[in-house]
């Protein structure tokens, strides 16, 4: 039995699952899901006035959320799957897809979709696919308010936690760093004592959560004290900088959890596919080179990317010299109170790391405001990633030419992607190589 909670997708014979999001009622398009051939209803209302054939099984419950966790955590725990689960303030995506590729050399393994690591992403996925005692569950968790990765362990325990690293992300709902490390310290509670740790050893928060471990501890990182370092990585890597590093470092160690040799890790981390807008360079314009990084942001992603693009502006100015190092930096959201400072100091090294630089959004204008002026002066400030790309397009704001290196990065809100779109030569199709390109996503203002 499969089930679905959009009547868009939904396949004859799975069961529809009527959810009330902020947006839009479920409920409203459960005579959709009939015509389209749904073998059952899951609802929390009655339905008068709809005609359901005597073949479709309604489900009446309290909560349909919880009746999907239910079914599966029972499933969970009927079939006994390894559970590895990956949280972290940055990198969490990334990790978990190389933890895919690496497990895959040796078990059978299953990973939650994209970004879906709520209980309904996660129940859903669980319920959907074909799960054996041998199985290896790859579980991102994500967290915005407190308890959310308690309740997430609750559902799916984990037997291997990684924990990617701490920072200043969602502090406007965990109320300070220290809050974010106590909620993400939550995977680590819940290991068992035949549990396995994969902890970041350069993140002092991080390694303050082996104090409430019931289990054993891998650490990795670049480090002298880490038992996982880059030295143990011979394969090419398929993003660029120090975050590669650590996302494969991490897999390393999740590897190494479950029993495989460097070897076979190794030939796993070879067969990685890049991911959109992840530190992935890409063919600009006029012969530039486009670093994407456009999926998320913040402060300290951003630093990485800037070195990043120090980084590649050196080598393309060996064999171009006039070539310039570009930055389009756009909002970082959930930083709490202090985001306007926040962005201030990202646009002050951001300035030092540039030839030229542009910021998008109402947080970057309020953190301009708190350069000095001759700071200001050298930024170039834009209200929208569409305006941007417009203007881009019309070869009002910047030209590419041969050599330069650009950046492109924000959070999701800002949706930098289309900045990037607009620096991508035409032979490339966006959908090829960039986020957010589905039909859905470009209908969204």
């Amino acid at each position: 039995m499969t089930y679905s909670k959009d009547t868009r997708t939904i396949a004859p014979g799975e069961v529809y699952v009527a959810i009330e999001g902020e947006h839009h009622d479920g409920h409203d398009f459960i005579p959709e899901a009939i015509e389209k051939g749904a073998s059952g209803i899951v609802t929390e209302r009655a339905l008068p006035g709809v005609d359901v054939p005597a073949a479709v099984e309604v489900i009446r419950v309290e909560d349909t959320i919880g009746y999907l966790t239910d079914q599966a955590t029972e499933k969970i725990e009927r079939l006994a799957p390894d559970i590895l689960a990956i949280t972290g303030s940055m990198g969490k995506t990334t990790t978990k897809e190389a933890i895919r590729a690496v497990l895959s050399e040796a078990f059978d393994v299953i990973v939650s979709a994209g970004n879906k690591n709520t209980p309904l992403g996660l129940s859903l996925l669980v319920l959907n696919r074909e799960i054996a005692p041998e199985t290896k569950l790859v579980l991102e968790m994500g967290a915005r308010l407190e308890g959310d990765l308690k309740e997430l362990c609750s559902y799916f325990p984990p037997v291997v936690s990684v924990i990617t690293n701490v920072r200043r992300v969602h502090i406007e709902t965990f109320g300070s760093i220290e809050g974010v490390q106590r909620e993400k310290s939550e995977l680590v509670r819940a290991l068992p004592e035949h549990g396995i740790a994969c902890l970041n050893g350069d993140d002092e928060r991080v390694m303050a959560m082996d104090d409430v471990n019931a289990g054993s501890a891998i650490t990795y990182g670049l480090g002298d004290g880490c038992a996982v370092r880059p030295e143990h990585v011979t394969a090419r890597l398929p993003s660029l900088g120090e975050p590669a590093q650590y996302t494969a470092l991490a897999a390393m160690s999740a590897g190494r959890a479950f029993g495989l040799d460097d070897d076979q890790i190794n030939e796993g981390l070879e067969k990685q596919e890049p991911k959109k807008g992840r530190l992935r360079r890409l063919p600009g314009r006029s012969g530039s080179v486009l670093i994407d990084d456009s999926y998320n942001a913040s402060p300290e992603a951003v630093r990485a990317a800037l070195d990043v693009l120090t980084e590649q502006a050196q080598q393309q100015r060996e064999e171009h010299a006039q070539a310039r190092c570009v930055a389009f930096l756009g909002d970082m959201l959930e930083l709490g109170d202090t985001e306007d400072q926040q962005h201030a100091d990202i646009l002050r090294e951001a300035l030092e790391a540039t030839d030229e630089l542009h910021a998008v959004g109402e947080i970057m204008a309020r953190g301009a405001a708190k350069l000095s002026s001759a700071e200001r002066a050298q930024v170039t400030l834009h209200d929208t990633s569409s305006a941007l790309a417009e203007a881009l397009r019309a070869g009002t704001v910047y030209e590419p030419r041969r050599g330069d290196v650009v950046l492109v990065k924000g959070s999701q809100g800002p949706r930098m992607e289309r900045v990037s779109e607009a620096l991508l030569p035409p032979d490339t199709d966006p959908a090829d190589v960039l986020v957010r390109q589905s039909e859905s996503w470009k209908q969204i203002a």
